[in-house]
């Protein structure tokens, strides 16, 4: 037994010295995070407390400017990939509610997806002002791909009936859109070349762990990171739905005739769009509560893992593998912080889930000691006077910190039960994250090493039924 015992001690102390630097390596970048959440926070709190007429200086707008403002040509693009399901029903939901007359709705379709197009073809009928565009190669390409064909097939519009566009907003199919957003776009642009309304999830069972981990980063994002970096370096990525342009801008930064506005190559070209525009010193504006509505575009989420890990997978490719391949690291500090804080997510995604490693191997060792320390005292897998001690106090305070924001932001568009339960969506959020991260690295560098390129890997949608927009906790405007 004495030598069983012997084994045992040496595989705890082995065990416990690979632990003690794994944990010191895993604390040292996880305070760095941590640290610079904190700076965020800090520095949104100094906003709403000492600076409340910045805060409010949208806000505070008075409504009848927005009613008095005369209507511009709107196009609003939404590309469509195998959506017959709930292409029609968006389609006429928009149509019925959005209050604004002078608009065009511009569906991107391919030739192999008869289906869609016969369900647009059908919407068109009841409203004129629908129309699909049938690229040119079959489906899917790239999200991209689709929009520059839709941009194409409005310029040819514009030559059959001489109408102009001046603004053009980008959508999804299965997008909720706001009865009031156009008019407000409208409004802001062309002061302002690029700007953001809010996304918030709809509200769904609170069973749909997954679906619900959207609602929770969107609310947290849009009410307080986005908020920040505009004050901050006035840099705000592109969404992807809810976002309006000015025509002639955006045109001027494609390439060809603007036959590329939209880069082919990119799998988030929301995102790539809105950073050439910051480049070129464009203006852009996220529209937080102007004129004192929430106005927001509100669809469903994925509310499977395997849709989430997808959806999320392509999104870290975009945002963080393909801008930094193409752009490196550009502008001046702030921007560069800003580019940092939406491409740190490669590493801190990975980070986080060996925390929760390190936390399964403490556990691990603190059994392996109670049964050794029955026969002989053993030391103490963290002892109290370490530093280590003190890092896991301070990294536990600043996750308290991370938690509660995240709680109080949840429940400022969901009600205070969601927030209290975002508590425990957190690690599941982290897991998938994690997941979509390992999957991102794996096809990203598998398309540079085999030199293939890498294609619209699209989720299935579904579309809010009107019953379940009167359901949502608070209300969006």
């Amino acid at each position: 037994m004495e030598y069983l015992y012997q084994i045992f001690l040496s595989f705890y102390y082995g065990l416990h010295s690979f632990f003690y630097q794994f944990t010191y390596f895993v604390l040292v970048i996880l305070i760095g995070f941590g640290l610079e959440d904190l700076v965020i926070d800090i520095y949104y709190w100094i906003l709403k407390l000492f600076h409340p007429k910045w805060s409010e200086r949208l806000s505070g707008l008075s409504v009848s400017k927005l009613n008095e403002t005369a209507e511009k040509q709107i196009a609003v693009f939404i590309p469509a990939w195998q959506e017959s399901a709930v292409i029609g029903h968006m389609l006429r939901h928009a149509c019925r509610t959005i209050n604004y007359k002078s608009f065009d709705i511009f569906v991107g379709v391919y030739p192999n997806d008869p289906e869609s197009f016969a369900v647009i073809e059908d919407v068109s009928k009841e409203f004129p002002h629908v129309h699909a565009v049938v690229g040119i190669d079959p489906g899917p390409t790239t999200k991209a791909d689709n929009l520059n064909q839709i941009h194409q097939g409005m310029r040819r519009y514009e030559n059959q009936t001489r109408k102009r566009y001046d603004i053009i907003i980008m959508h999804d199919s299965e997008d909720v859109i706001h009865p009031m957003s156009l008019k407000i776009i409208n409004y802001f642009v062309p002061d302002y070349d690029m700007v953001q309304l809010p996304v918030f999830p709809l509200e769904v069972p609170y069973d749909k762990l997954i679906e619900w981990t959207y609602a929770d980063e969107f609310a947290e994002s849009h009410l307080k990171d986005l908020v920040v970096r505009q004050h901050f370096a006035g840099y705000i990525p592109s969404a992807g739905v809810g976002t309006g342009y000015n025509r002639w801008l955006i045109e001027f930064i494609g390439t060809s005739f603007a036959k590329n506005m939209f880069a082919r190559a990119s799998l988030t070209e929301d995102y790539d769009i809105s950073l050439r525009l910051a480049m070129g010193k464009a203006k852009i504006l996220f529209l937080h509560q102007p004129f004192g509505l929430q106005v927001a575009t509100r669809s469903y989420f994925p509310e499977t893992l395997s849709t989430a890990v997808r959806q999320k997978s392509r999104w870290l490719i975009g945002i963080c593998l393909q801008s930094w391949k193409n752009y490196g690291w550009i502008g001046d500090w702030k921007f560069r912080f800003s580019l940092y804080r939406d491409r740190k997510a490669v590493v801190s995604n990975l980070i986080t889930m060996l925390a929760y490693f390190d936390v399964i191997l403490y556990l691990v060792l603190e059994l392996i000691r109670w049964g050794l320390s029955s026969s002989h005292p053993v030391i103490a897998v963290i002892s109290s006077q370490s530093v280590i001690w003190y890092m896991g106090i301070f990294t536990s305070g600043l996750m308290i910190s991370r938690t509660m924001h995240r709680l109080f932001f949840v429940n400022k568009i969901y009600g205070i039960t969601a927030g209290l339960i975002s508590v425990v969506r957190l690690p599941i959020s982290n897991f998938v994250n994690f997941l979509a991260t390992i999957r991102a690295l794996s096809q990203f560098f598998t398309a540079r090493r085999e030199k293939t390129p890498l294609k619209w890997d699209k989720t299935d949608h579904k579309f809010s039924t009107v019953a379940g927009l009167v359901h949502t906790k608070k209300p969006t405007g």
